[in-house]
């Protein structure tokens, strides 16, 4: 047999694409694009209906609902807010103000008031209390007991305990220290109590016998110690210019500008 030639190969070739239709290259491509575009489209607006319909509208059903307003007046700043919270609700503390009956950082007045409608999200104005009005304690130190009581009324303060101590460095009647102490910031009213000086703790001796000395020599001693001696004729016999007696007794104890007195036979 011998090989086809190349014209019949070639007639062969030409009578098969005569017959079968022409090829379009495009076709196959175009169609998967349009597809895939339709597909995404489909996809994102299913996703779009999904958001609004079970995230969005949800939330702007709550935002629209009315609730009734909770009272807050009483309770504290912190509190306040989780209370208005729980109802959708958001608090605005639009000012602060002094209140000698409220705590500090309490809410004393609200709006609107407890018990309206409104819609969730609404803010809710609130003023929260100062405490009551702060004053400070003036610096009484070295000032007398009056002094200080005209000082604490004047600040708007009252004088409590009155105490009264010994001491060597605050002369007597003057203030040593006060509590709270000077320059204390406290509220109006408050109690302030005082530490007096009674001056020096005078000095007390055991008083000896002094019978038997001479009278002029033993007083002009207990003169030059700080005693107030009187000198007197009298008491039991005894040798003339020598003591006699005295008063107080023996082991009697005095201090200084205590009175002594002395007997002497003359």
């Amino acid at each position: 047999m011998s090989a086809p030639s190349s014209q019949n190969v070639t007639e062969t070739l030409g009578e098969e694409q005569a017959g079968s239709p022409p090829f379009d290259r495009r076709r196959g491509p175009r169609f998967s694009l349009w597809s895939g575009t339709l597909v995404l489209s489909a996809l994102a607006l299913a996703g779009g209906f999904l958001v609004i319909h079970l995230v969005l509208m949800p939330s702007l059903t709550r935002q629209g609902a009315e609730v009734r307003v909770p009272e807050v007046i009483g309770q504290s700043e912190v509190e306040a807010e989780r209370i208005l919270a729980s109802e959708g609700l958001k608090l605005s503390k639009i000012s602060e103000q002094w209140s000698p009956d409220v705590p500090r950082g309490f809410v004393i007045t609200q709006d609107p008031e407890a018990g309206g409608v409104v819609k969730r999200g609404r803010r809710i104005s609130a003023i929260v209390s100062l405490g009551a009005q702060g004053t400070s304690v003036p610096v009484l130190d070295g000032v007398t007991a009056r002094q200080s009581q005209l000082l604490l009324e004047g600040a708007g303060l009252r004088v409590g305990r009155v105490a009264r101590v010994y001491t060597d460095e605050v002369s007597k009647d003057l203030v040593v220290a006060s509590d709270p102490p000077g320059e204390t910031l406290v509220e109006q009213g408050t109690v302030v109590n005082l530490l007096v000086s009674l001056g020096p703790r005078p000095q007390s001796y055991l008083l000896p016998n002094l019978i038997g000395l001479d009278a002029a020599e033993t007083a002009r001693g207990l003169r030059e110690e700080g005693f107030a001696v009187t000198v007197r004729e009298g008491g039991p016999k005894q040798r003339a210019g020598l003591v006699a007696g005295q008063e107080p007794a023996p082991g009697h104890r005095v201090a200084l500008r205590d009175s002594i007195v002395l007997y002497y036979r003359p």
